[in-house]
């Protein structure tokens, strides 16, 4: 890191994804989910940074993202979700939350990304899993429909 790199603390949409069932396909072919990887990043990293997203890292099958607003974070998941919908193998679970994060050199750390993370996993597939401070931001906006599905109990959070 250099000597000049200050982390900076900030208030940040935190999303994270997860191709269903990556796992099974990487056992059963790995070529094609090796395929599936590239595929994903050249379709979604263009239309994350136009849609005002910063695209963090890669974690196998699944992405980090942030956006400075908890709306243009849904607004950008919505549209993956609609993109990928026809794409075979290629079915996103996707958890948003918002919260403070510390963004070092390469990446972004703090306990409110570590919630994002746990999200995640409650989503359905081809679906996005919110937490109540992203529905709480985005209720009166009238785009959007939510359901509440209750409150999981998040591991390690």
């Amino acid at each position: 890191m250099p000597e000049d790199f200050k982390p900076k603390r900030r208030l940040a949409a935190i999303v994270f994804t997860d191709i269903v069932g990556f796992t099974k396909l990487t056992a059963a072919d790995q070529t094609k989910a090796a395929d599936l990887l590239v595929k994903q990043r050249e379709l979604l990293k263009p239309m994350v940074e136009s849609m005002k997203g910063k695209w963090i890292k890669e974690m196998g099958d699944g992405l980090l993202l942030i956006f400075d607003t908890v709306t243009d974070a849904v607004e950008c998941c919505i549209e993956i979700q609609k993109i990928l919908k026809p794409i075979k193998h290629l079915n996103l679970r996707i958890g948003i939350h918002q919260g403070e994060i510390l963004i070092t050199e390469n990446d972004v750390i703090g306990d409110d990304v570590n919630i994002a993370a746990r999200i995640e996993p409650f989503s359905a597939e081809g679906g996005i899993a919110i937490s109540n401070k992203v529905n709480d931001a985005i209720v009166r906006e009238e785009i959007f429909e939510t359901k509440y599905l209750g409150k999981p109990k998040l591991k390690g959070v």
